[in-house]
């Protein structure tokens, strides 16, 4: 019985792999609820503590950060397999990191290098400093952050990962940093690489980070309607996946764009549904209205 129990639990986490891949975020939620259940069915805490880092990322994925951090300094506490220390010590950092607490997200994200170092696991590797990589992204210190995805990426490449996850990933924070450093048509290149590499993937999460980050780049290149489109592909992928981050984003953006175009009452529109993202602060449209934000904001910025 134990034996048919391991092996289901075993299927499951690679479905539910598989899922997170496919940016099928609410899905992997519940298979990797059902490794819970077989693992405490199991009485194998290590098996349940694995369990918990992968629901954990999967909610960091929907922007679920709060109930994604439940859990895991627990994990931290108790547990000594260096696997499970490594997903839960990436995780609590993703999960400081997108609460703007960077100082902690860092110390905890060198945490998880240190363990990963002596694990064999190339993709695990290039998640860790593409997540660093994010970091410092949000510090704004943006030659640290392409220094970071650049070696992740000479690490997929040491790996063998060739364009597999998360290459696509990386690709598409190193494209969006160049933007950021103002290396527009740079950046514009890498993130139509990445958005190829997520298209043959299957990656939906990342091909809608790239559309929004492509609606970003002409918005600041002035080419507004090539940003329109491609902020409307992200809306409605992000709408129909519930990706909240994104939602907010390209409502924003859209706003901008239409307040750019002289299109002045779709543009209240959007910055209309971007208020109801903000309840507890007042007067986000006259504020877009009155001031142009367009060149300085960080869409990846964690508040």
């Amino acid at each position: 019985m134990s034996a048919e129990l391991i092996a289901r639990y075993t299927e499951l986490t690679a479905k539910g792999a598989d899922q997170l891949r496919a940016g099928e975020f609410k899905s992997a939620i519940v298979t990797f609820e059902e490794t819970r259940r077989i693992a405490q069915e199991l009485q194998d805490q290590t098996l349940d503590f694995r369990a918990i880092c992968n629901v954990s990322t999967a909610k960091l994925s929907l922007g679920e950060v709060q109930e994604a951090e439940q859990g895991l300094r627990e994990i931290l506490l108790k547990c000594s397999d260096s696997q499970v220390v490594f997903l839960a010590s990436l995780n609590l950092s993703s999960a400081l990191r997108r609460q703007g607490r960077l100082e902690k997200a860092l110390l905890y994200g060198k945490r998880a290098l240190r363990v990963v170092e002596k694990i064999d696991n190339y993709v695990w590797k290039t998640c860790c400093h593409h997540h660093i990589g994010n970091i410092y992204m949000n510090m704004t210190y943006l030659d640290d952050a392409t220094a970071e995805y650049r070696f992740a990426l000479a690490i997929g490449e040491k790996g063998g990962l060739g364009t597999s996850y998360p290459i696509d990933y990386v690709k598409e924070s190193l494209g969006y940093c160049l933007l950021l450093k103002k290396q527009h048509r740079q950046g514009i290149a890498m993130i139509l690489e990445a958005l190829q590499i997520s298209l043959t993937n299957g990656n939906t999460r990342c091909v809608v980070e790239c559309y929004q980050d492509l609606s970003f780049a002409y918005m600041q290149l002035k080419q507004l309607k090539l940003g329109q489109d491609y902020g409307e592909k992200a809306l409605n992928i992000a709408t129909e996946q519930g990706y909240k981050d994104i939602l907010k984003n390209c409502t924003y953006l859209l706003g901008e764009i239409h307040l750019l175009l002289g299109n002045e009452e779709k543009s209240d529109w959007y910055f209309d549904r971007l208020q109801e993202f903000y309840p507890n602060v007042g007067m986000v449209k006259h504020f877009l209205r009155t001031f142009d934000v367009s060149s300085i904001i960080n869409l990846k910025s964690p508040l």
